[in-house]
Parts: C-alpha cells; structure tokens; sequence
C-alpha cells in the first residue's frame, strides 16, 4: 500500500484509504503507512461523530423513535446504525455485543477486571476505584476499551459500557455492585443517588432504607420528581414504612401518577385510622379527595372531602383543618360555586394568616382569585392569583405555585376569551410545569395551549400539542380532557372516521367530573359533531343537560355557546344581557356582526362559521373560502350543501388538496399509512413509524381499504399497483 501511495504523484488516479480512528493507536504500521504518503497528495478527512439531529433523522427513517440513542451512542455511525438495526427493545445490540466480546478476549485478566468494574459506573469510574493499577489501566486503554478522562476512566460509549456489563455474571456484577457502594460510602461525599443506584443493584435492602429517602429528597428539591419517586418507591418495596409511603404519595401525585398516589394514600389511611391519629387521618381523607378529583372522580372526592373535615373541625387551631376548608373552596369554584367558594376560601385565608401558614393562604386565595376572574372583579382575580403564585413559589410549594398559573391561564380562557393576555398565560404556566417535572400539569396545559391554537387557526400546532398531551404517560381523568377535546374537534371539522370515538372518551371523562367547565366544552364538540352530519335533532339533545347546568350556574361564555347550539337546532332559549359579544349578536341574528367580533378576538373558524349562517351570498363563500383554508372538510362540505339548497350556482370546488391527488380520494395521514400497509407493516408498527394511537392506526386502515374498495391488506397492494399510472408515478 505504501508502494502504491507513492507512485500516486505521478499517477492521474485516486487511491482512497478508510481506517478507524483507533486502529491508528492500536496498529504501529498503519501509522507508518499513512506517514510514508507522499504529503502533497493527501487529503485526511476525519467525520465527527453524529449530531443529534442526525440521529434523530436516521431514527426516523428507520420507522423508530431516537430516545436517548445519541447520548449512548456518543454519534458513532457503527452503533447508531446497529441499534436502528436491532429489534425493538433491545437494549444492546447482539453485532455490538460481539465487537466489544472480540476486544475482551484480546485482554489480562487483570485489565479485564478493570474494564468490568467500570462498567458498573454509570459515567465515568473514578481512577482510585481500580486501586490505579497503571499497567491494566494503560491495556485497556490501548485496547479502546477505555479513555482517561481527567481522575477518571470512561467508555467512549455508553453503549460500549452496557455491553460489557450485560457479560458479567449476575453474581460477579452484584459483588462489583457492593464493592463500588462501600468504596463510594467510605470515601464520602459521593452523591446519595448514585449510592442508591448501586445499593439496589447490589440486593443490600438495609443499605436502600438507610440511603434512598436522602437520594429522594435530594431529586425532589432539584425538581427530579420523577426520579425522586423512583428513589421512595426503591425505599418502600425494601421494607421501609410510612415515610416512604408519605414520598410516593406526594412524587406520584406531582408526576401525575394518580392511581399510584391513591394507592399509597388509602394505605398511610389505614395506618392512620389504626394508630387512632384522627389529625393525619383527616389530613390524609383531604389528599385523597385531591388525587380522587384529578382521576376525575368528582362525587368521590366531595364525600372523601366531608369525612376530612368531620375529622378536622376537632383541631380548630391547624393547618390541617385550614387546608380542608380550603380544598373544600376549591371543589366549590370547580363546581361554579362562586359565593361558597369565596367564603370558604376566605375563611381559610384568615385561619391561615393566624397560624402562619403561607402554604394554605397560597392555596386559598387561588380558589378566590380563580372565582373573580372573568366577573367584574377580574383584575382583583388576576391579582390574588399573581399573590398566591409568588407566596407559593417563595416557600418552595410548586404544587400551588403551579396550581395558581394554571388557573389563571385556564380562567382566561374559559371566561374571558377576548383577553389577550390569556397566551402569556398559557405559555407560562406550561413553562413552569415543564421546567419542574410536574407531569400532571404539563399534561393539562399542554391540552389548554392546543384549545388556544385551535381557537386562533393553527391548527396543526393543535393536534401537535393534543397528541404530545395525550402521549405523555398514562395519566387519567381531568389531565386528558382538553386535549380529547381539541383532537375531536379537529377531527370532526377534517372529516376523520375516528372524531366520535374520540368525542365520546371526552364526554366520559367529562361525566366523571361533572363540572362545567369539562361539560360545556364536549357537549358544544359533539353538537357541532351532529350538525356537520345534518343530525340537527340530536343537537339540542347532546346539549341540553350542560346548557341547563350553565344556566344555573351564569357562567356567560359557556351558556352562550351551548344556547347558541339549541337555537341552531331550531329551540328557543332566552338571550341574556351578559352574554358575550359573537354569541348575542348572532341571537339576534346580526351574523355579520357576530363574525366581526369573532374577527377582533382573533378566532377564524368561529368568524367563518358565523358568516356561514349570513343571509348573503358573498359572506358565505367567504365562509367557504376560510374552510378550506383551514382544512375543514367537513365543515366546508356541509356549507356547500347548504350553499346548493338555497340555490347558489357558482360554489367553488375547493383547493385541490393531496386528498384529491391522492389514490381514491386518500388524505395524507391515510397516504402515508398505506405506503406503511404496502412495505408489510403491522398496526403497531405503523404507530410507532408515525407517532399515533394503535386504536387511531386502525381507523386509518378500515378507511384505505374502504375507499381501495379492497377487504385485506394484500388486496391493497395490489390496487396500489392499479392506480399508480393514473397518479403519474
């Protein structure tokens, strides 16, 4: 090869040379080869390892998701592409298992100690853990198993590292295990986490009660409360007792983990009651109201809440007894009763000034400030919310300074529309809640920020922020509801098979719950549902309960939605002088006058849908127009039945969107589906490829091979073939 490189100068060829950048180290004569190329004539290129967005994009292509692929891998193009390779689940490649097998084998008994104690370090294995045995160091080293990193050994990856700890032996790792723990413990200082990491992997159940309550305390202060919930769950299934029960409460329930708080609440009750502590047992009694109405166990939680205070009312001088009051305020402003809601919250306020107790008073005067937002008193509202987020985040209280933004945001929203405010709102209560691991919340506002998109237009922007939040985890209950809410909508104005399944889990989630503010907002998606479909007596049907829940309650924006669904199904409801804006114009039958203060707010479907009920011509083309701009299907097909009946002539056909250039009239998600169907994927594997519910996966799929006019997936293939020179591929 050196022979060759030199004739290169004289040669008009090209001689290209590939060669590990650790072959360099390990094989002298490569080395030389490469020195003894005439310099003139040579280009070394080295390729950095893989960005991250490279190998979000190969994951991509390869119909997977990228996870934490780029921080195991380090970029390194052989083990990204083995791990994309590799069957799902795998967490080692078996091709990167045999490359780091062969490197092994090509070491001393001593080196390989070394390598195997380092692989059970995750990151890296201080120098002084090996005992510094410089000459098993430096062959592990020159063998690439190994880097020095400052004191410190480390594998170039970690996926390296996970290869070889997956060859020790269960018995010898769980000895390396200990030994790394007692090294760690004697020395001291050594961050409580990683000593819990290694206790639990070394079975020592004395050494997990004594350390993870210290690890957990340490992460949730950090605002790791997921991790903080791993480190108390670790605590109690080693024996430890109602402290740990006490931490995989309150983490679950910020984690948003709902069922498992339940559980580990009823069990602290039972430990409770048992003892005869009546003061945490109706301590206890408010949690679990708390965790029953987040599982959107609404009537549960009411009864839970009246044993707590029973309870309580023999401790007038504690908090305890103050928080209960305030839950109860709490429960009744979720309920829209504004009047008791104040004075129970007012109420909790002046027992918790009196004790002290900043905690309570954050915690009341969110329940206050929620009822006065949106009323006359809304800037009064706004400032106590803004008082009890910043009382609650001085004292370390993420949960009721989290509570306070979100509300906030939420009452904005739901009242007051036309403030514009209200997306500062959103976007900082998401932020917080992001920022602190409070899954629940993010799950939640991630929900309500979709509502908003979809109120302004960006609709797009809304399935994204409806999927991620009903992506993230398996949180049940109130967490879910706006999201299920967003997603039908969308689906029912797009036309997609799936919009009732998804209407309806809304209304059943919503039922649980029995408040308005859930209710309103499905029942209007589901009227709306019906109208699309020409079902206008099932209209006033879908929303008749939720419209009289709102009367009685005189929450304005709620009421004049679903009033305005029953006037459209032909009843007659009253119009009332605090009706917003759009909707009085509209009961009045200005519908021009309603799109024009839908257009100042902001909210171009309900401007277009109400030019749709204009008695001229020229607006509801200009409804029409706006429909399909949107891509509401379905809305824009139902405008232009009624657009024929009244005898319009000229009705634009539409943009020619993919749908139509696509086989059979397919939308793009059913494209791409049937492009997954064609190339042998299974329903979970399209999915994964594209991100969404099996259940919706299944939709899509009944659809492609109804509008193919095929009965199986095979048949698909072949119509595929069929079309194909009609489509011009």
């Amino acid at each position: 090869m050196a022979l060759l490189g030199r004739r290169l100068v004289r040669s008009p060829g090209c001689l290209v040379l590939t060669c590990r950048s650790d072959a360099l180290s390990d094989r002298p004569e490569v080395r030389r080869v490469l020195g003894a190329l005439p310099r003139d004539c040579v280009r070394r290129i080295e390729p950095p390892a893989l960005s991250a967005e490279a190998v979000a994009l190969l994951a991509r292509r390869a119909g997977r998701t990228a996870d934490d692929l780029h921080a195991v891998s380090g970029g390194n193009p052989f083990f990204v592409t083995e791990a994309l390779a590799a069957p799902a689940g795998e967490t080692v490649p078996a091709s990167v298992r045999d490359a780091l097998a062969a490197r092994l084998s090509g070491i001393g008994p001593a080196a390989r100690a070394v390598v195997e104690l380092a692989a059970v370090v995750p990151g890296p294995a201080e120098l002084w853990l090996a005992d510094e045995d410089a000459a098993a160091i430096d062959e592990c080293i020159a063998a690439g198993l190994l880097s020095l990193d400052g004191d410190a050994l480390a594998f170039r990856h970690d996926l390296a590292r996970r290869a070889v700890e997956e060859s020790i032996s269960p018995v010898r790792r769980r000895r390396l295990d200990r030994f790394v723990l007692e090294a760690l413990e004697a020395r001291g200082g050594a961050d409580p986490a990683r000593l819990v990491h290694h206790a639990r992997r070394a079975g020592d159940a004395a050494a997990i009660r004594r350390l993870a309550p210290a690890a957990a305390r340490a992460a949730s202060a950090a605002r790791g409360h997921r991790q903080a919930l791993e480190h108390w769950d670790a605590a109690l299934d080693a024996g430890a007792g109602a402290e740990a029960l006490e931490g995989v409460a309150y983490e679950a329930y910020l984690c948003g983990r709902m069922d498992r708080a339940l559980e580990a609440r009823s069990a602290l009750l039972e430990l409770h009651e048992a003892a005869g502590d009546t003061l945490r047992a109706g301590d206890g009694l408010r949690w679990i109201s708390r965790l029953l109405w987040w599982s959107g166990r609404g009537a549960e939680a009411e009864a839970a809440l009246d044993r707590a205070i029973a309870l309580l009312e023999a401790f007038p001088d504690s908090h305890e007894l103050s928080m209960a009051l305030s839950a109860r305020s709490q429960l009744a402003m979720l309920a829209e009763r504004g009047e008791e809601a104040v004075a129970l919250g007012t109420r909790a306020v002046e027992l918790a000034r009196r004790l002290g107790d900043d905690e309570t008073v954050a915690h009341a005067l969110t329940n206050v400030g929620t009822v006065l937002v949106g009323g006359a008193e809304n800037e009064r509202g706004r400032a106590l919310l803004e008082e009890a987020h910043a009382l609650a985040a001085a004292r370390g209280a993420e949960d009721h300074a989290a509570r306070a933004l979100v509300n906030l945001a939420t009452a904005t929203l739901i009242r007051r529309r036309e403030d514009p405010r209200g997306a500062g709102d959103v976007e900082r209560a998401l932020r917080f809640a992001r920022e602190r691991e409070l899954d629940g919340y993010e799950q939640y506002m991630l929900g309500v920020r979709a509502n908003l998109r979809l109120l302004l237009g960006r609709w797009d922007a809304a399935e994204a922020d409806a999927r991620a939040s009903l992506a993230l985890g398996e949180h049940q209950g109130v967490s879910l509801c706006p999201a299920l809410i967003v997603l039908g909508r969308l689906q029912a104005r797009r036309g997609d098979p799936e919009a009732g399944e998804t209407l309806e889990e809304a209304w059943r989630v919503a039922v649980k719950t029995q408040e308005l503010q859930r209710l309103g907002p499905v029942a209007a998606a589901r009227a709306e549902h019906a109208w699309l479909d020409g079902d206008v007596t099932a209209v006033a049907a879908l929303v008749g309960e939720a419209y009289e829940l709102a009367v009685s309650r005189a929450d304005p924006w709620p009421r004049a939605e679903l009033a305005h669904w029953m006037r459209r199904a032909g009843e007659h409801v009253p119009v009332h002088a605090d009706d917003p804006e759009p909707y009085a114009r509209a009961a009045a039958g200005d519908h021009l006058g309603a799109a024009t203060a839908w257009a100042r707010i902001g909210f171009p479907y309900e401007r277009a849908d109400a030019l749709s009920d204009a008695a001229g011509e020229p607006a509801r083309l200009e409804a029409l127009a706006v429909f399909d701009r949107l891509g509401a299907v379905r809305s824009a097909a139902h405008l232009r039945r009624r657009l024929r009946a009244a005898g319009v002539r000229r009705i634009p056909r539409g943009p020619r969107g993919a749908s139509r250039a696509a086989p059979a009239g397919l939308t793009p998600r059913e494209t791409e589906v049937l492009e997954l169907i064609v190339e042998g994927a299974t329903n979970t594997e399209i999915a994964r490829a594209l991100v969404i519910a099996p259940k919706t996966v299944d939709h899509h799929v009944s659809s492609v091979l109804s509008k193919l006019n095929v009965s199986s997936r095979r048949e698909a293939g072949a119509a595929v073939a069929r079309l194909a020179p009609a489509r011009g591929d």
